[in-house]
């Protein structure tokens, strides 16, 4: 059903029924306020009229194989891809990306129509961009924005300042505590509703939202790597078992334990524990066993419990502010490893920053041996610095302040650190330490010799031929 005027009753309401955009075609379900019904009929009016082929110019990812080796490139639309628009959801990763950015340019106010500029503290970067913000219309996240540092009177912005805007703010949102690292292997961070903090969580957790998909729509990469239950939420879909994997891999571990064991053993009942308070997962949930009958349905209320109610209202308030502005209508399309990709880019090393933070032991950093360690760093490609980053590590990944935040698997900050050892004909390749993000390298004989054994700690099928501890 649709809908060609503005309901003239803005306010907290809602619509009362579905209801779909007669210009861009947006579904919006009954639940739907007036306010923000008319504010997408507003946008809608704004946007440019412009009759060119929605999808030219549109770049997107495509993993192709080079030289014997799948890599990731960045391609630009070409007008004989055919791309099926009524089975969306079954094309490949590279239509769903260029239909997806195709109905999100439907929503972009072009830069003629003007711009918002806000006014920005950096000695104060979350209070004064949350309240800059709260203060624009929603429409306006989808039309140009200039960020105007007040402590700076003379760069103006040209676009720039907006990835740098966002990239701060975020940091600054780890430091303080809204977001912190998840207990996995790759770092990735999530939602902590207990932050101590004078500012309204709600009205964070809300920005968050916007800021996240503001940068999406504007095609900024993501720093902060969000846990795979949030990036479910995100495009709408169930949170799985193996999800939990990427938020809690003890919780993870333990709900497989329980699926495959005899569960009444365990004398279980549908209650969950949770900073010394005691919740119900279901209505009587205390007084109903776990058996081997109802374990699935316990294990999902469980992975319910912590994406979910745990941490409410607050992660309703971050999918608010980000389905304001990127409609989990268009994203559904995605399954939730290719929504991660678009939404995070290819991840980047700065192998100055990892030079700069890094320490050695029984050597310095002018010494011979690590001079030659650097030199062949810098001749490889991202690929296989993360492929090495992860056997030093156990992470292809670093946290979002840099490498001076790495940490050791007791949650201490513990910088990448190289030890030199002496050489051994017998086991010749470097040792790694993930725990405490240390590689012993031996004392080869020359470059060549230590080019090839550290390029053998990429090679997958080696291992267990190179030490690993």
């Amino acid at each position: 059903m649709g809908c060609c005027c503005s309901i003239k009753n803005p306010g907290n309401t809602s619509i009362g029924r579905v209801v779909d955009c007669p210009k861009c075609g947006r579904v919006f379900p009954a639940s739907t306020t007036n306010f923000n019904f008319n504010e997408h009929l507003d946008n809608c009016l704004l946007s440019s009229n412009n009759q060119v082929h929605p999808y030219v110019g549109i770049t997107y990812w495509e993993k192709v194989q080079l030289d014997g080796e799948y890599k990731w490139i960045l391609k630009t639309y070409d007008p004989n891809m055919i791309i099926n628009e009524k089975e969306i959801h079954k094309e490949s990763f590279g239509s769903k990306q260029v239909w997806v950015r195709g109905r999100l340019e439907k929503f972009r106010i072009p830069w003629q129509n003007g711009c918002q500029i806000i006014q920005i503290q950096q000695a104060n970067i979350l209070e004064s961009s949350l309240a800059a913000i709260s203060q624009l219309r929603t429409r306006f996240l989808h039309g140009e924005i200039k960020i105007k540092f007040e402590e700076d009177t003379i760069v103006q912005d040209a676009g720039g300042l907006l990835r740098e805007w966002s990239t701060q703010v975020i940091l600054t949102m780890v430091k303080l505590g809204f977001l912190i690292k998840t207990d996995t292997v790759e770092i990735m961070y999530r939602l902590n509703p207990n932050v101590q903090t004078d500012l309204n969580k709600r009205q964070v957790f809300h920005f968050l939202g916007q800021l996240i998909a503001k940068c999406l729509f504007e095609r900024i990469p993501i720093s902060c790597y969000l846990d795979r239950t949030l990036i479910r939420q995100m495009i709408g879909q169930k949170v799985t078992l193996s999800d939990m994997e990427l938020y809690d891999k003890d919780l993870y571990h333990a709900w497989k334990f329980i699926l495959k064991q005899d569960v009444e053993s365990l004398q279980l009942n549908f209650t969950i524990d949770q900073n010394g308070k005691n919740h119900s997962l279901k209505t009587n949930g205390n007084e109903m066993e776990v058996t081997q009958e109802n374990v699935k349905e316990y294990v999902d209320l469980c992975i319910q419990f912590y994406s979910q109610k745990s941490i409410e209202p607050y992660i309703s308030d971050f999918l608010n502010g980000f389905h304001l502005i990127i409609p989990k209508s268009v994203i559904s399309v995605f399954n939730a490893e290719e929504f991660e990709m678009f939404l995070f880019g290819l991840p980047f090393l700065d192998l100055d920053d990892w030079i700069n933070n890094s320490i050695y032991k029984g050597c310095d950093r002018y010494d011979v041996h690590i001079c030659w360690f650097w030199d062949i760093l810098k001749q490889w490609n991202q690929d296989q610095l993360k492929q090495f980053l992860r056997f030093c590590t156990g992470s292809t990944r670093v946290p979002v302040e840099g490498f001076a935040k790495l940490e050791s698997n007791r949650g201490e900050v513990s910088l990448f650190c190289i030890e030199q050892s002496i050489f051994d004909q017998n086991n010749p390749y470097p040792r790694a330490h993930t725990c405490f993000n240390r590689i012993d390298l031996p004392k080869y004989q020359n470059k060549q010799q230590m080019e090839m054994f550290l390029l053998a700690t990429l090679d997958e099928s080696l291992n267990g031929q190179f030490g690993l501890e």
